[in-house]
């Protein structure tokens, strides 16, 4: 199976915020009062509305929504269908495929890693993944199948 290089760095960035997480192993979030974590439960129930109001209009047919914050568990909520064929309802403990929603996830792990300080943004990418020191740019012709390999001019940051 031939892997893109967009899809290689997503798994080589993906791999790195976990290394770079302070809990890097799998563990459930601890509930907490909205209170508590600084958020109003009055308008954390309007995701309620919204979300039913979606599934009710067939926007969508089954989801869930998290809001977290401090690394505590405010609202985790299942609205709709899992399978709407066998009127099975959507679980919190669902798996889900994400397709190319890779980079919009993975973009803003790492903003969340750059507001805590763990790297900068103009570090360059070697720093963490020491593959990434004198990389080579591939170019393939549109003309061809072939693929030709040039040293990079400058490092990629």
């Amino acid at each position: 199976m031939a892997w893109s290089s967009s899809k290689k760095c997503s798994i080589i960035l993906f791999l790195l915020i976990g290394l770079l997480n302070k809990n890097p192993t799998a563990q459930e979030l601890q509930r907490a009062s909205p209170a508590s974590l600084g958020l109003s439960a009055k308008r954390l129930s309007r995701i309620d509305t919204v979300m039913n109001e979606y599934v009710a209009n067939e926007k969508m047919q089954g989801m869930l929504m998290l809001v977290a914050r401090h690394g505590r568990l405010a609202y985790f909520k299942a609205f709709g269908k899992m399978d709407i064929d066998a009127n099975k309802p959507m679980q919190t403990d669902a798996l889900f495929r994400i397709a190319s929603m890779t980079k919009a996830i993975t973009s803003v792990a790492l903003m969340t890693l750059y507001e805590q300080g763990k790297f900068l943004l103009t570090d360059p990418v070697s720093k963490y993944i020491p593959e990434f020191k004198n990389p080579k740019v591939i170019i393939k012709s549109l003309h061809s199948d072939s693929v030709m390999l040039f040293p990079a001019k400058s490092e990629i940051t």
